[in-house]
């Protein structure tokens, strides 16, 4: 009995790598394995292009050593200009500033730069060997890592100013044993006594200086008709078992001085020290908060400061009314304070979007938000999203809104309630690269970081191989594309020797600002304004940009010299760092033809690729060559099988060409897809297909068509 033959076709091989599926349940449209290919959401998918300089890249005046740490973060409305945007790049214990708003990028460094080893923080093991994270808020960059002091940057005119910020809270926590404060105590303990004056006794303006009353309620409590304290009045006044409020002494966060404040000796605590500092800092509701410390006591605690309107407001984390004040004591909306969340366990990131704040800590992710959906310090709720934690900060990205994090179990995001705006957690790993994922280097895990191409809409995870010794390499991606909610992998390929590497990644919008100096004269030109002592007088304005194409820009080290230039995935030679070939291919799920027991075979397979040459180079003594030209190879394999047959080439042009020597950018072939017919050789109950790259060239497949014959025996 003959075939009984069938066609398929296949045009939308997008749906990414997939690792989570059986060989008879594997989805169609996925891979089950591939590597540097470019998932397009038109259905094709093309060869990514190699890694290269930008065009007339310049190479820093500074190097970066192997051990060096680096960091990447973006500094908006700088200056209080809401066009002018930097890239902030930390290196080891230097800040530098990269204005986005001009070409070539790696060369818009600013002449100035920050020295985070002059706010290390006593005790700490150096500015260098933690990464920092940046907020902005009113034109000021906030600086926060667990070596360094938190500062605050500011920019005017190519000069940075740095503050370091001074946190000051009030004194909530009693110093004695309030079990025994509802009583009178003749003989007071130093703890009572400072306890009694942060609660308003003996403070002035009235307050008695009498430090042995019980402390259940305010001194104000009880007066005469004169208004004055009166010891009699206020003893008729029954306070059981409340303790007063407290809060009147405001205090240093870190360095709790309560004998200074208070005047007093002989404290269990005189000064109470914090040795850690905050890892993270995010701006939200007007003000900012802060958080990360490491310590058993504030590993839960949360700073937010008053509403910021200068820079001095930055560590203004309290209330402003005293809290033990006859009339004034009201805590305002407007005030800064502390949250607490005792169950949370070395919080690593802070995430602020619409009128929430996340907060990502190892144990698991937490929500705040205010309780009528704008956030004051008055009113305020706090729910657990999730027990899943962050495993590092730099894992973190924001896509759209949408929060994504790696944590110790794979890859994960938040998916917020639209009535409610409550977060709810879910793994995207689990049904498509979770063996993948798993697969990655534990300690590579540890160095991964993450930018988010807001006009491509791809999540770009960088991460090293195994053992890599150049502390800020990333030669390989894990690209989510959030449209497609699909997976791909890229790698770079290393030279053979003092290889250029990738150390950082950056979004460029493609627009921004510079600054421009402007000389000012008079009589139209003819004559120029000096000051009185003869200095030249000058206009500094702004100059809006567009500098083309937005893109992941990549923070390079150039292997020679160690110094920081700029590059991107836009080479068409399709080779990285202009020499070195990288494989890109793909290979589909298996195909059974309807049956799982009848064996099979596919005479013939016809694949469309789209032509990809824009022209020729050369002339007619030394010849020409195509741009861009294409080569793209087909094999199969059958019966699961891990090795595929000979590959086979299927770009195939059909007419010849004639270079316009007039006009070399004219490629004048007549068709705009190349259609190839390929004999498949083989058979089995299941058969893989799998697409290669050939060196050097590029493809664009648009999709492939199968004939498909089937035994009639089994």
């Amino acid at each position: 009995m003959a075939q009984s033959l069938s066609q398929k076709a296949v045009n939308n091989f997008v749906k990414g790598l997939v690792t989570e599926a059986a060989e008879l349940t594997f989805p169609e449209g996925a891979s089950v394995d591939e590597l540097n290919c470019d998932l397009r959401r038109d259905g094709t998918r093309r060869r990514r292009l190699g890694v290269e300089y930008e065009t007339g890249n310049v190479l820093s005046s500074f190097t970066l050593s192997d051990a060096e740490q680096t960091a990447t973060g973006s500094w908006v409305n700088v200056g209080g200009n809401a066009d002018l945007e930097f890239l902030v790049l930390q290196k080891g214990a230097r800040l530098y500033f990269y204005n986005k708003g001009a070409l070539p990028y790696s060369n818009q460094v600013e002449s100035n730069s920050v020295n985070l080893a002059s706010y290390q923080q006593s005790g700490s093991n150096g500015a260098d060997t933690a990464k920092c994270q940046f907020t902005s808020i009113k034109g000021t960059l906030v600086v926060s890592s667990p070596e360094i002091n938190t500062i605050a940057i500011q920019y005017s005119s190519g000069t940075f100013t740095v503050t370091q910020v001074s946190f000051e809270i009030r004194d909530f926590e009693f110093q004695g044993d309030t079990s025994t404060y509802f009583t009178n105590d003749s003989s007071p303990s130093q703890n009572r006594k400072y306890d009694a004056q942060n609660a308003g006794w003996n403070t002035g303006n009235g307050a008695p200086t009498d430090l042995t009353k019980r402390l259940t309620h305010p001194w104000y409590a009880g007066k005469d008709s004169d208004g004055n304290y009166d010891s009699a009045e206020w003893e008729k006044i029954y306070g059981g078992t409340t303790l007063t409020g407290n809060g009147h002494y405001k205090l240093d966060f870190f360095t709790k001085n309560r004998g200074s404040a208070s005047g007093l000796s002989g404290l269990t605590k005189m000064t109470d020290t914090e040795a850690s500092r905050f890892r993270c800092a995010e701006s939200f509701s007007g003000r900012v908060f802060y958080a990360g410390i490491d310590s058993a006591e504030n590993a839960g605690t949360i700073l937010f400061s008053k509403l910021v309107e200068t820079v001095d407001d930055l560590g203004v984390c309290h209330q402003q009314n005293d809290p033990t004040s006859e009339y004034l004591s009201d805590l305002l909306d407007t005030d800064g304070g502390t949250i607490r969340i005792p169950d949370a366990v070395k919080i690593q990131r802070l995430y602020a979007y619409q009128n929430s704040l996340f907060v990502f800590a190892e144990n698991g992710v937490w929500q705040i938000s205010g309780v009528d959906g704008v956030f004051r310090a008055a009113s305020f709720s706090i729910n657990r999203v999730t027990r899943v934690g962050i495993l590092q900060p730099q894992t973190f990205v924001e896509a759209e809104g949408v929060p994504f994090w790696w944590s110790r179990f794979g890859i994960h995001t938040l998916q917020t309630d639209p009535v409610s705006g409550q977060g709810q957690e879910q793994n995207i790993t689990i049904p498509t690269v979770q063996t993948f994922w798993d697969a990655i280097d534990a300690d590579a895990k540890l160095k991964v970081t993450a930018v988010y191409d807001a006009i491509n809409k791809r999540i770009y995870w960088g991460y090293p191989d195994a053992s890599e010794t150049v502390a800020s390499k990333l030669n390989n991606f894990l690209i989510l594309d959030v449209p497609l909610q699909a997976f791909f992998p890229w790698k770079i390929s290393d030279q053979s020797s003092n290889t250029d590497c990738v150390i950082g990644l950056a979004f460029y919008s493609g627009y921004g600002a510079s600054e421009v100096a402007l000389d000012v004269t008079s009589n139209s030109g003819a004559d120029d304004v000096v000051t009185s002592n003869g200095n030249d007088v000058v206009s500094t304005q702004i100059s809006n940009t567009n500098t083309g194409d937005p893109a992941i820009v990549l923070i390079c080290r150039e292997g020679s010299n160690n110094k920081i230039t700029f590059g991107a995935f836009t080479g068409i030679a399709f080779l990285d760092w202009t020499t070195t070939n990288y494989s890109s291919f793909a290979e589909t799920g298996y195909d059974f033809v309807g049956d799982l027991v009848t064996k099979k075979n596919a005479p013939y397979i016809v694949t469309y690729c789209r032509v990809t040459e824009t022209g020729f180079t050369g002339n007619e003594n030394d010849g020409y060559e195509a741009v861009r030209p294409s080569g793209l190879k087909v094999s199969a394999s059958w019966d699961f099988a891990e090795a595929f047959g000979t590959a086979q080439q299927v770009y195939r042009l059909k007419y010849p060409l004639f270079p316009n020597n007039s006009n070399l950018s004219d490629f004048n072939y007549p068709d705009d897809v190349i259609t190839s017919r390929t004999k498949i050789r083989g058979h089995g109950r299941s058969m893989r297909i799998k697409y290669e790259s050939e060196q050097g060239k590029d493809f664009l497949l648009l999709g492939w068509g199968l004939v498909q014959g089937r035994n009639p025996r089994y």
